[in-house]
């Protein structure tokens, strides 16, 4: 059945769909708009809102699925309930890895949406610079209202449908269909849930969007440039501020990104900590507006969907702990999920979809149990005085914390390398009852 919906004239035809190319198959979507004789009211009756795959999502995960999907001729259509450019709470860094996805992905440059590049880093422990290396590894920042709109019009222009400004209300699973708050219904074979760590298409699959015993929590600012504040050109990490968590400021455009992250569980106060830290790194209190949201801190999912239905990014639990990476493996893993169907229709097995994505996802997830293992060494409050001792004295430490985030190392290279630093006396330090 379709949906029927009145608007008055002047106000906008919501939600808006968008695609580069008109799909002309069974699968379209096709509006047809109606003016009544007293040119008071059109009336859009949607007749068909099928498609192959319906994305959730149009951040970096969805987008990167959707351009992926459209690319091999597989009719997609990405929903998202907000209209781009819209606001998005993130650090806004990427890093090398971010890079080499992006333009496996998307073939094209990134530079327009590139605010400032730094090759180097500064490590505090608390207010104490420990460390700082220059001439290293580019790292790049970004706005993720900017960047977000671009990946998103990149899969527009391949021939995604993009539906904006669209609130996904329900989502049955067994009908493979989904209702938005207008009473449109869209029908898929196949769904990716690309929207984010409160994601719905999670709760609806594991009763749950994410375990509040093991999520984490950001708090963050941007504080606008001027000359009482510092000039920054480095990204600077700060240890020791929270309990299982860090702190960071990262040069932009126009205004400083200034954030602390960490387990909610073990951070009642984050928010006084948050303020504490700003106080003292700009002596006084920014004026800016302090917002926070939810972050996955390494509990990623170990099963990525179920039936037909997929998760990718921050649905999927994807932020790496150590480096707080979460851009370059929502992009990975909306690839992923999306070649995954493209085989599995290739060879008309759509049944195999999620079976054949766990296989690239476990590529993934194996980095993420050893970030998670590393957690361990880095985090405790034992751990963290033990770091800051042992970095003043090393300039190998935050170069290869660079190359991990440069993807030049693995993670289980980057674990033997911290255990090795750390020493043996060390262990025993952290894990008194494995040394007797």
């Amino acid at each position: 059945m379709g949906a029927l919906r009145i608007h008055r004239l002047g106000a906008p035809l919501t939600p808006a769909f968008e695609s580069e190319n008109t799909p002309q198959h069974p699968y379209s979507k096709f509006n047809i708009l109606l003016r009544t004789p007293a040119s008071k009211f059109i009336v859009t009756i949607n007749l068909v809102s099928k498609f192959q795959v319906v994305v959730v999502g149009g951040g970096p995960a969805g987008s990167s699925a959707a351009h992926t999907l459209a690319a091999a001729g597989i009719n997609v259509c990405v929903i998202d309930r907000s209209v781009f450019p819209r606001d998005k709470l993130c650090g806004g860094l990427l890093t090398l890895r971010s890079q080499k996805t992006f333009q496996a992905i998307f073939k094209t440059d990134w530079s327009p949406v590139i605010q400032t590049k730094s090759n180097g880093a500064r490590l505090y422990f608390k207010q104490q610079l420990l460390n700082a290396v220059t001439d290293h590894k580019d790292i790049f920042f970004t706005c993720r209202r900017d960047y977000d709109a671009f990946l998103l019009d990149l899969a527009r222009k391949r021939g995604a449908t993009v539906v904006q400004g669209a609130q996904v209300q329900t989502i049955d699973l067994k009908e493979s269909s989904l209702k938005l708050s207008d009473g449109t219904i869209f029908h898929f074979d196949f769904l990716i849930g690309a929207d984010g760590v409160n994601s719905l298409v999670a709760k609806t699959v594991f009763g749950e969007a994410f375990n509040r015993d093991t999520i984490g929590f950001g708090l963050e600012m941007e504080v606008p440039l001027s000359t009482e504040v510092p000039t920054v050109t480095e990204p600077e990490i700060y240890f020791g501020l929270l309990d299982w968590g860090y702190g960071w400021v990262f040069p932009k455009g126009k205004t400083l990104t200034v954030g602390v992250g960490g387990l909610l569980k073990k951070n009642p106060k984050m928010r006084e900590d948050f303020e504490n830290f700003l106080t003292q790194r700009f002596g006084r209190l920014p004026a800016a507006k302090i917002k926070g949201h939810f972050i996955p801190f390494g509990d990623f999912r170990k099963t990525p969907g179920r039936g037909n239905v997929l998760l990718c990014g921050d649905a999927a639990g994807l932020v790496e702990p150590i480096t707080g990476e979460g851009i370059a493996f929502a992009m990975l893993s909306g690839s992923f999920a999306a070649e995954s169907i493209q085989e599995a229709l290739s060879a008309a097995r759509p049944q195999s979809a999620l079976e054949l994505y766990g296989e690239r996802y476990a590529t993934i997830a194996g980095s993420f149990r050893q970030a998670n293992f590393l957690r361990y060494l880095l985090f405790p409050k034992t751990s963290q005085f033990l770091f800051s001792k042992a970095l003043p004295r090393s300039q190998s430490i935050p170069r290869r914390h660079l190359d991990l985030m440069a993807d030049e190392l693995s993670h289980a290279e980057y674990a033997k390398f911290i255990l090795k630093k750390s020493g043996s006396g060390a262990l025993k330090m952290l894990f008194p009852s494995r040394s007797k």
